[in-house]
């Protein structure tokens, strides 16, 4: 069952299964009192038609739009009218905000801060960028092979809160050197060792990977240096070769640490709280395993 919240420390979290369909099928207003008059009480196109004041043919065109989108699950079915009525409820108890639950709503536009942060990346109401990911195959100067690809579809979910994403995309580190597309707003997932994108901006982050030697196992910022496996990075910088974009980092010192930056970018609301803007902005974090079942279920920030 696709949820879009859910419940951590008694805030409202982003969960993992938005997507960019279920986006676009509630920018709809008519479509958003639909689903909150449904999570209240199952309803049949019908009826839902007469206490909005629509056409039975516009309500049906709608509920077919948010069944399209999964966001719509059949209840039951009446005899109504000499005929059967199908009842149908939201597939999950909140998406983009809390419908009716009493719980704090979470709805577009972001907050200011939240707006800077995201700036240039999100331009009036649309993603435009690049989630460069490591390629899976062998490449770069020591011949790696990322394995945390995966984790942009992630990434790419929680961006979907901001805006539309047909301008956004997902390649590979490859694709940007090979095409020399260093100059857009990019979402870098992964650190230098994997993702030769990360590589090439390292020096220009104020948290940047050592590179003294191989493999690059530290992470050093104007204050500390980090050497643990779960430790990761959420920074960003005006674009060095094109100031009128912005580069995201997103990446660990290992693996785990690439797997608790996605989970804190997932709450990016909390992580950037009071942001301010400036030329550069990190936030270092230890990914943490609470269930004890030796996956990245959790972080901390550090610093």
């Amino acid at each position: 069952m696709p949820e879009f919240i859910r419940r951590h420390r008694d805030e409202v979290v982003d969960a993992d299964k938005l997507d960019c369909d279920k986006i676009k099928a509630m920018t709809d207003e008519t479509r958003r009192k639909i689903m909150e008059m449904l999570s209240e009480e199952p309803a049949y196109p019908a009826e839902v038609a007469s206490k909005l004041g629509i056409s039975k043919q516009k309500a049906y065109y709608h509920f077919q739009k948010l069944q399209e989108a999964d966001l719509l699950v059949e209840d039951r079915t009446e005899k109504k009218s000499g005929g059967m009525a199908t009842f149908y409820r939201p597939s999950s108890h909140g998406y983009l905000l809390d419908l009716g639950s009493g719980g704090e709503k979470t709805l577009l536009p972001p907050a200011d801060d939240k707006k800077e942060f995201l700036d240039p990346l999100v331009e009036k109401g649309a993603i435009k960028g690049n989630i460069v990911v490591g390629s899976p195959d062998q490449h770069g100067e020591h011949q790696v092979r990322a394995r945390d690809g995966h984790l942009a579809g992630e990434i790419g979910s929680k961006l979907g809160n901001f805006g539309t994403c047909d301008g956004l995309e997902t390649c590979f580190d490859t694709e940007i050197v090979r095409e020399e597309s260093f100059g857009k707003n990019l979402v870098l997932l992964g650190g230098l060792l994997t993702n030769t994108v990360t590589r090439r901006f390292n020096d220009h982050f104020p948290a940047s990977f050592s590179t003294e030697s191989f493999p690059y196992h530290e992470l050093q910022t104007p204050e500390n240096t980090y050497s643990g496996d779960s430790i990761g990075v959420i920074q960003k910088i005006p674009n060095p070769e094109n100031p009128g974009k912005a580069i995201y980092l997103v990446a660990g010192i290992r693996n785990r640490g690439t797997e608790g930056a996605v989970r804190a970018f997932k709450n990016l609301e909390e992580l950037i709280d009071g942001y301010e803007g400036g030329k550069g902005f990190y936030r270092i974090i230890r990914g943490l395993d609470m269930d004890g079942d030796g996956k990245i279920d959790d972080y901390e920030v550090v610093e």
